[in-house]
């Protein structure tokens, strides 16, 4: 996990309109679960969460390499497909961005040429192996710690944030687009500023209208293009104490426009939150509390990852801190029943003793046939530390 940058500053919280919803005692629900993979050795240290080519093939970063996880004849196998320039010393970080060619792009926090990151693509090839390329090197003073999710048009370019570095050195949001001629060209689309909360400290992501969206500690951003290569930078949502600060898991557009998230802190009981931006008539946002996290609960409190949402409307995701049971994090599932959201938690985890993993910290993916698959930072193996080296997951429900 990585720390953002303090900012110094006392902001005041906007009032905006806010629909709240009764928010029933959480609920157990029995479901089958299985470690896919426990990472040990060289291999250790997970950082993203999964993205998948549809085709029973799952990809990862820890802080050194890129994996792939894949299913066939019914047995999940691992395999390094790259270990990056300076291994755990780039420190990569957020989810892989996979193109319709099934090319894989990633950044990382530090290394490459100035220190302060790269940007790097793997290429697959009839073979089965892949070919490493690096697009593009921080330069420090035009963004820098880049380790974030990115996202990718329909053009081919991608869009991301770097936490700090720019003119302010309170990050930079950028863009990264292929050359006619070969190459690649980076562009700084906006410099981040104290007075608006700081740098970006989760990465980007795109609505249809091609506005992108991410956050700060006390605040959701949006990044409007202008028609001219310029573009403007608002607040889109400005957390209230209610709904709690600190977000650390990128952000979740649904298939109707509502855009999903968590804060890590803060809230009604200081343990975080789970909660839903609905665009409304005025052209904002209406926001509404999912889940309230209390904490020492057996549910889970002090969330750090992205939420999933399924066709059916119902949110997904993980939280860390839990007492009870264990104390190594849990999955959960936010239903909305008669008018009331409800916690429905799907697993419990175990850490090392179990061997099934904990700091379930990253993004779930959902497939087709309703199994989620995830990835834990911690628990599992003993091998690379006493408080385990991070397993990937799958729970059906």
């Amino acid at each position: 996990m990585k720390t953002p940058k303090a900012s110094s500053r006392i902001f005041a919280f906007v009032l905006l309109t806010l629909t709240l919803c009764l928010i029933a005692a959480p609920v157990s629900e029995a479901a089958a679960d299985r470690v896919l993979h426990t990472f040990g050795g060289a291999s250790s240290y997970p950082s993203s969460g999964l993205v998948s080519d549809g085709a029973g093939n799952y990809y990862g970063v820890t802080e050194g390499a890129v994996y792939e996880l894949s299913l066939a004849a019914g047995v999940w196998s691992y395999r390094t497909i790259q270990v990056l320039p300076a291994g755990r010393a780039d420190f990569a970080g957020g989810n892989l961005v996979r193109d319709t060619a099934g090319n894989l792009y990633g950044s990382t926090w530090q290394g490459g040429s100035s220190g302060c990151g790269f940007i790097f693509e793997l290429s697959p090839a009839s073979s089965g192996s892949w070919t490493y390329s690096t697009l593009y090197n921080f330069n420090c003073t035009q963004g820098d710690h880049a380790g974030h999710t990115m996202v990718m048009d329909t053009g081919g370019n991608l869009y991301g944030v770097g936490q700090g570095g720019g003119v302010n050195d309170y990050g930079v949001a950028y863009e990264l687009s292929p050359a006619s001629g070969g190459g690649w060209t980076y562009t700084v689309l906006y410099n981040f500023t104290l007075a608006e909360g700081g740098g970006p400290q989760i990465g980007l992501v795109a609505d249809a209208s091609g506005n992108l969206y991410g956050a700060n500690g006390y605040e959701i951003f949006e990044l409007s293009p202008n028609g001219d290569g310029t573009w403007t930078e608002s607040a889109a949502h400005v957390f209230t104490a209610e709904e709690g600060s600190n977000p650390l898991g990128d952000l979740s557009f649904d298939s109707a426009g509502n855009l999903y998230g968590t804060n890590q802190a803060g809230g009604k009981y200081e343990a975080g939150t789970a909660f839903k931006l609905t665009p409304n008539e005025s052209g904002g946002w209406t926001s509404t509390i999912l889940h309230s996290f209390v904490p020492k609960s057996p549910a889970g409190a002090s969330p750090e990852g992205a939420l999933s949402i399924d066709s059916a409307g119902n949110v997904y995701g993980t939280a860390l801190a839990t007492n009870g049971a264990s104390g190594y994090g849990v999955v959960f599932k936010l239903a909305f029943v008669s008018g009331v959201w409800s916690e429905h938690v799907l697993h419990t985890f175990g850490g090392t003793p179990a061997n099934d993993g904990s700091l379930p910290e990253f993004s779930l993916y959902l497939d087709n046939a309703g199994y989620i698959f995830g990835v834990t930072a911690g628990g599992g193996s003993s091998a690379c530390s006493t408080n385990g080296c991070g397993t990937v997951y799958e729970v059906s429900q």
